[in-house]
């Protein structure tokens, strides 16, 4: 058998660049993700961002490149980086400005070190990969091969070491594509993406930061501060974590959880749940991020689908931090590398999500005892409060004896729980509750000369009861929906506008025009505690 010929570096066309590069980053903000990446692989202590409309700079203070780091940097889909240590591994990040820019310009100096400057010229490729194209048109030979195409368009300079006094790495990307400026002049957008991906510190007015970031240095987890600037806009970034995510200020600490599974260790896991019986209100909050080096793997709705209770899933935020070695995440971010230990992990996952649901369900029935105690609290302060006035109105009478039946049945259930957190209100409410049926009992069986009797008596106990509420009750009442739309909505799961319009429509002109306002608060309670048995 006659070997006719093997491959060779001309086999490999120059338009192999832009395939990989349009393929690996379709979005400016993923080229971004790629030059801070390499600043944190590089130890980088800060990092700048500057956007301008024909120029982004990515400026660091990290360890800066050495000449043999510097040649290797150029190398294509080549890298020496350890996968278990570095994001970025696969040696083609460093090309991944080919669709946003002309030129890329990186200066570098690694200490006690000569300083560099490598210098990529995007768009002389770009035009001879057209000429490329025209010579196909007309059926003309090849020329154009990946290693001639590099060699005439990457270059490696040289600069005393005295140019540039510190350590670190700038990258300039210059004669910027009208439409990556676009892009990436939103501001909102941008800072989104980068809260997201990179591993920034927290607020510090954030409750739970300093309890967080102790834990991040308890695990050896390093957190870079980014200052972004965006023309003459510029601030320093932080992980998109405040108190007002919480109905209350975020009254239930932070919880950590330890990713365990016989003889391997996943990472840690940190998570805060809203303190009401409701979704977070910032939808894209919602839910856990996972993250490896402290960049995100896919978004927060990549758990919900293994939480058999959405609705609590809604309620939460935090992180899953990785740092298992052989969890490696792939080119696009969106998962883990296929092996052994991603099915290990997904396996656990169910474990996991069980320890989670448990933990948030206890505080979710705790929530539930608290609201319940804040409305009856309220409601019997009401009726307390009008004893005296109707105490010769009979059907008045029959009304608040329903109520307090109604209230009765309603803290039953609850008693338990909130012995455990709350015995002496409970005790004031359950006193408060006898007393009210007492009289309601005993102004509907008197005599009128038994009442005239009493009612001095009567009158006296009625005001040694009054009843304050609590800021935190007051807090607890006035967060608490008001209608069922309001409910609905804090449920989190009717997503269109339309459908939130029919519930609206349905609770305004039906259910609130027909129903009696102690029938209308019923409904409201019950539609409530069917939605937290089913969700």
């Amino acid at each position: 058998m006659e070997e006719i010929r093997r491959f060779e570096k001309e086999d490999i066309g120059g338009e192999l660049l832009p395939i990989l590069t349009t393929g690996l980053y379709r979005d400016a903000l993923d080229t971004l993700r790629e030059y801070i990446q390499n600043s944190i692989d590089a130890k980088a202590k800060r990092i700048e961002l500057r956007i301008d409309p024909d120029q982004i700079v990515i400026d660091d203070d990290g360890i800066g490149m050495n000449k043999d780091d510097a040649r290797k940097a150029i190398r294509l889909g080549i890298s020496d980086k350890n996968p278990v240590q570095n994001v970025g591994f696969r040696g083609i990040g460093i090309y991944s400005a080919f669709n946003l820019c002309d030129n890329v310009e990186i200066f570098t100096k690694h200490k006690n070190d000569d300083a560099y400057r490598i210098a990529f010229d995007f768009k002389k490729i770009r035009e001879e990969i057209l000429i490329e194209q025209e010579r196909r048109k007309k059926n003309l030979k090849s020329e154009l091969y990946l290693e001639k195409l590099l060699n005439a368009s990457v270059q490696i300079v040289r600069y005393p070491e005295n140019i540039i006094e510190r350590h670190g790495t700038k990258v300039i990307l210059s004669g910027l594509l009208s439409e990556v400026y676009e892009r990436l002049n939103n501001w909102y957008e941008v800072s989104a993406y980068l809260e997201k991906v990179v591993p920034l510190p927290f607020i510090k007015d954030f409750k739970f930061a300093k309890k967080i970031e102790e834990k991040f240095e308890e695990q050896d987890y390093n957190i870079v501060p980014l200052t972004l600037k965006i023309v003459d806009k510029k601030e320093e970034l932080f992980r998109p974590y405040s108190n007002d995510l919480f109905h209350h200020g975020g009254e239930h600490c932070v919880k950590f959880f330890d990713l365990k599974q016989k003889n391997q260790h996943f990472g840690f896991a940190w998570i805060c749940i809203n303190d009401a019986r409701a979704v977070l209100r910032n939808k894209s909050m919602r839910g856990l991020l996972i993250k490896k080096f402290g960049f995100s793997i896919n978004d927060r709705n990549f758990l919900e689908p293994y939480f058999p209770r959405p609705v609590f899933y809604r309620r939460m935020t935090g992180e899953i931090i990785i740092q298992h070695d052989n969890l490696i995440p792939n080119a696009a971010r969106s998962d883990f590398e296929y092996n052994s230990t991603r099915q290990a992990f997904f396996q656990y996952l169910p474990k996991f999500i069980g320890e989670v649901s448990k933990w948030a369900n206890e505080i979710q029935e705790e929530d539930l005892a608290r609201d319940m105690l804040a409305d009856v609290m309220n409601r019997l302060q009401q009726i307390n409060a009008e004893l005296t006035a109707v105490r010769r109105n009979k059907e008045k009478l029959l009304l608040f004896n329903n109520s307090l039946q109604n209230i009765e049945r309603n803290l039953n259930p609850q008693r338990k729980t909130l012995k455990a957190i709350a015995l002496g209100d409970l005790e004031k409410a359950e006193d408060l509750l006898k007393f009210c049926k007492e009289f309601v009992t005993s102004a509907l069986t008197q005599t009128q000369v038994e009442r005239k009797k009493l009612e001095g008596e009567i009158s006296s106990s009625i005001n040694k009861r009054k009843v304050t509420l609590t800021d935190e009750e007051k807090e607890r009442i006035s967060q608490q929906p008001k209608k069922i739309s309001d409910l609905i909505e804090a449920f989190g799961f009717l997503k269109d506008d339309e459908s939130q319009n029919l519930i609206r429509f349905i609770d305004e002109n039906i259910l609130q025009e027909y129903l009696s306002t102690e029938d209308y608060k019923e409904s409201l309670e019950q539609i409530r505690n069917f939605l937290e048995a089913k969700l």
